[in-house]
């Protein structure tokens, strides 16, 4: 059985150079090399600005096939982002499976619905933050992160227009962080009570929080983007760091003494799981993130009306924080390792076994 991972996002939307992305160690690649090391030969396709072959390997995994497509023209909406070149290449490829990771790119998006549906690929997607698309129903597996989504997409709700996904066709899919590279630094000062990770764009629900925040607590903000420089002027209070290499990330985010993720989707951000593995206990929005992806002994869930009291409150108990940055690093080492897809690896291919036997 021949097996395709393939991002839905072009690899330019994190990083802009080859290096960079064979440098990162992430559950894209494990995966893939997991697979191939149970005896299923697994490429590792995407689309980014240039195109070029190589291999990635971690320890002693095997290594992975990799190849990059260029895409047809550069935009800034992901979703209208396409790769004919990946699209040709899928569909003269000897593949009998297609793993999709993500619903917020064209790339994955175009490929599902011209080649992979017309065609009778069989094909698997992996959602994380967004977690709709009427495509989905023509997955024969869906790796969801949280309960949250699978209930969501497993029932009509008030949204009865939207395809209901078989509940048997969904796997549960762990975080998985390299716990090498985010660790807890000591050598790193802590210049911050309070850091966040967020594109500096213009104003919104996640970014006015951080600066509801800095009038009472010491804030920094990872991200790059268009309002950065608008943003230091108007907001000097804050620490803006820009744009972070992802060799530098783990020293940036352990520059904070508390990780504030202030997002309002129901997802499992790899920024939690990143912290955790760095002993920066996250804090989330209550009312938005599940206690499964957010455990008590890894950090904590506030509500919107009080985040910022009490936020200030955990600032100020060094002790509980001391407590609860072993403990995440602890979680983080035991549950979010880089083999804690195996577990949804062994589902997905029996669920494609029998997908064959079914089709004959």
């Amino acid at each position: 059985m021949n097996i395709l991972f393939i991002p839905s996002l072009p690899i330019s939307h994190e990083l802009t150079d080859k290096d960079g992305f064979l440098d990162i160690a992430n559950r894209d690649k494990w995966m893939s090399s997991l697979l191939i090391r149970r005896g299923y030969p697994t490429r590792l396709w995407a689309a980014g600005e240039s195109s070029y072959e190589d291999e990635w390997q971690y320890d002693d995994l095997p290594a992975v096939p990799v190849r990059i497509f260029k895409t047809d023209a550069s935009n800034p909406d992901p979703l209208r982002e396409v790769s004919t070149a990946l699209n040709k290449a899928v569909a003269e490829s000897d593949a009998d499976m297609v793993i999709l990771k993500g619903l917020d790119g064209g790339v994955g998006l175009q490929l599902a619905k011209h080649v992979l549906v017309p065609k009778g690929i069989p094909f698997a997607w992996i959602i994380d933050g967004t977690w709709y698309h009427p495509l989905l129903a023509r997955a024969f597996a869906v790796l969801y992160e949280t309960e949250w989504q699978r209930g969501q997409l497993t029932s009509r709700g008030i949204r009865f227009w939207r395809k209901v996904i078989d509940d048997k066709k969904m796997i549960p899919l762990p975080k998985s962080v390299d716990t090498r590279h985010f660790a807890p630094d000591p050598l790193v000062t802590k210049e911050c009570d309070v850091i966040g990770m967020e594109q500096v764009l213009t104003h919104s629900p996640k970014m006015d929080s951080l600066i509801a925040l800095s009038r009472h607590l010491k804030v920094g903000v990872i991200g790059g983007g268009s309002e950065l420089y608008n943003f230091r002027k108007r907001y000097p209070e804050i620490d803006w760091y820009g744009a972070v290499p992802y060799s530098d990330l783990p020293a940036m985010i352990n520059r904070g003494r508390i990780f504030f993720h202030s997002g309002l989707r129901h997802d499992h951000p790899r920024s939690i799981v990143e912290a955790a593995a760095c002993g920066v206990p996250p804090v989330a929005f209550r009312e938005v993130t599940d206690e499964r992806v957010l455990p008590e002994s890894v950090g904590w869930r506030i509500t919107q009306k009080k985040f910022v009291d009490e936020l200030v409150a955990l600032a100020a108990d060094r002790e509980k924080l001391q407590k609860v940055s072993h403990t995440a690093r602890s979680h983080a080492e035991k549950h979010w390792h880089h083999t804690s897809s195996l577990p949804a690896i062994r589902e997905l291919i029996n669920r494609m076994i029998e997908t064959k036997k079914n089709t004959g």
